[in-house]
């Protein structure tokens, strides 16, 4: 069979497949992505790890229906590659080759079998709700850069989200951080949702959704799947229990300063110069209510002295902590002025944002002197 594409079309819906391929070596068929060609509809995406699926459709003109499946890094490299032109595609569904034509180039992919690829699970009887794209986008980004790496404690790489009524909540913990972030939605539900979202499923996510639109959440018991546009994401919940993060939130504070977002990451960013050469802490010193020092130190390279103006009330504070998850934080924040919280050199530093409905709160736990 014989079409054609666009090849900005064909490698915008191949980037989009290309965070759920596989990456193990187990199964070869994982490492490819199935390309459906339905006659009137157009070219259908598909690509799994067996936890994580994403799907996509290109519209263009089939003549035929039929499969293939074609090895991802191969596929998406030549296509990226080649001009802004028309592709032309000769598929032999006999023995699951393709060529592809464009301008002056030409090249021959040999593929798989579409019928030993694995069907994308289906999220039965959910509980379905749509959010408001941009929302939901702010509250994944607010969060998944605190999903823990160690799969020892599997609910820690994900993300727990609950949605009662019209509140929607997500939380992620490593245990030496912790990301709370809470909005308002439009619609809301009669059952409450309750679930561990995989940090590999939130980071697709972030990539792909856009700030305008809605999203359409199913979800059950083992599954969950996001529609928007063209694009589904459908995901494996992660098994388990979360940890009670109620307990390390603090109720009240000591001290509680206002400074100047940018000129904190800037004054960060050059103490971490030489805190990462040690261990990559740093402290930091309220003073007067009207400074923030931040120093560190390393018995080698050195140390670093910063001073910033703030605007505050409380007793002084002393606490020391990891540069790298105050960096995190600040990347993500977009407000001009923060508000940090401390209750002693012993509890978390607090990070907060309240805006009616919609808060944020990231918690930071402190190193101790003698570690």
């Amino acid at each position: 069979m014989k079409l054609k594409v666009m090849q900005k079309k064909l490698h915008e819906g191949l980037r989009t497949v290309q965070g759920a391929v596989s990456r193990k070596k187990t199964l070869p068929i994982l490492n490819g992505i199935l390309m459906e060609f339905e006659k009137d509809k157009g070219i259908h995406l598909i690509s799994t790890d067996l936890e994580l699926g994403i799907e996509t459709w290109i519209e263009t003109d089939i003549k035929k229906d039929g499969a293939i499946v074609l090895p991802a890094n191969n596929i998406t490299a030549i296509v990226r590659e080649l001009p802004d032109e028309v592709i032309d595609l000769t598929i032999n569904l006999d023995n699951y080759s393709v060529t592809l034509k464009c301008l002056n180039s030409k090249f021959n992919i040999n593929g798989y079998n579409p019928e030993e690829f694995p069907a994308l699970p289906s999220v039965d009887n959910p509980t379905t709700i749509c959010i408001d794209s941009g929302k939901f986008l702010k509250i994944i980004e607010e969060v998944k850069f605190s999903t823990a790496v160690d799969e020892t404690q599997p609910a820690l790489t994900g993300a727990l989200f609950f949605i009662e009524d019209d509140i929607m909540k997500m939380v992620s913990t490593n245990t030496y951080r912790l990301s709370y972030s809470q909005k308002k939605i439009e619609d809301s539900i009669n059952n409450s949702i309750k679930a561990i979202l995989p940090g590999k499923a939130l980071n697709e996510l972030s990539n792909l959704l856009t700030k305008d639109g809605k999203v359409q959440v199913e979800i059950n018991s083992n599954y969950t799947s996001f529609k928007f546009g063209e694009i589904t994401v459908v995901s494996r919940l992660i098994e388990g229990e979360f940890p009670n993060y109620e307990q390390v939130m603090p109720e009240e504070y000591n001290t509680s300063i206002s400074v100047d977002r940018l000129n904190l990451k800037k004054a960060t960013k050059r103490a971490s110069l030489i805190a990462k050469q040690d261990s990559n802490i740093i402290s930091l010193k309220t003073k007067e209510n009207d400074k923030l020092i931040i120093n560190s130190m390393d018995s080698d390279t050195g140390s670093a002295h910063e001073e910033l103006s703030i605007e505050g009330k409380g007793p002084k504070q002393n606490i020391n902590i990891d540069a790298g998850y105050l960096l995190d934080v600040l990347k993500v924040i977009t407000e001009e002025k923060l508000i940090m919280e401390l209750v002693g050199s012993l509890n978390p530093l607090a990070i907060k944002r309240f805006d009616g409905e919609d808060q944020f709160i990231y918690l930071i736990m402190p190193v101790r002197p003698n570690a």
